[in-house]
């Protein structure tokens, strides 16, 4: 029985490693989370696939519409840190936009990861975006996913080698969290 646990708890890190070295390429973040998704999916449906070649095949399967909705989340990304990086030096609105740019950076996150776990054979990105966007009006699963990333980010601001290990769980509640 324990043997059981730890051998998913290994699988589960494996794929945290997986997902981080498939990262390294900031672009890819999301082609290598969906990746991982789609193997911890198959998991949960009971099928024991090899790690290692069914990440690399759904990796290159899933690249292709996957660096671009990277991107374009990474650049949205960058500009609400900048504006909350000025928000510092006065700007009007800076005591509103300071509570509401954190809210929405975590709103994206949330909505982005999602979209990795909804993505595959059967929708495309964007409609993945666009189902991820209705199922974060669960306020549920959205909190949960919510915690999941916070902690992961936690994790990594205290201990950077953890990077390499959060990609595991991190699939994981993201894939739990879309039920």
């Amino acid at each position: 029985m324990w043997r059981d646990r730890l051998t998913e708890f290994a699988d589960c890190l494996q794929l945290g490693i997986l997902v981080c070295v498939a990262a390294v390429p900031v672009v890819t973040i999301g082609p290598s989370l969906a990746a991982g998704c789609q193997v911890v999916r198959r998991w949960r449906d009971g099928d024991s696939p090899p790690l290692l070649r069914t990440f690399a095949a759904e990796f290159r399967r899933q690249a292709g519409g996957g660096i671009p909705f990277t991107a374009g989340v990474l650049a949205v990304v960058l500009a609400l840190s900048v504006d909350l990086a000025l928000l510092g030096h006065g700007l009007p609105g800076a005591r509103f936009f300071s509570v509401a740019l954190p809210v929405l950076l975590a709103v994206l996150l949330v909505v982005a990861v999602r979209t990795c776990a909804l993505v595959g054979a059967q929708r495309g990105w964007l409609a993945a975006a666009r189902a991820a966007a209705d199922f974060s009006l669960n306020p549920k699963g959205s909190l949960l996913l919510a915690a999941a990333v916070a902690t992961a980010g936690v994790l990594v601001w205290l201990q950077p080698l953890m990077l390499l290990l959060v990609g595991g769980p991190l699939t994981l509640a993201a894939v739990g969290t879309t039920r």
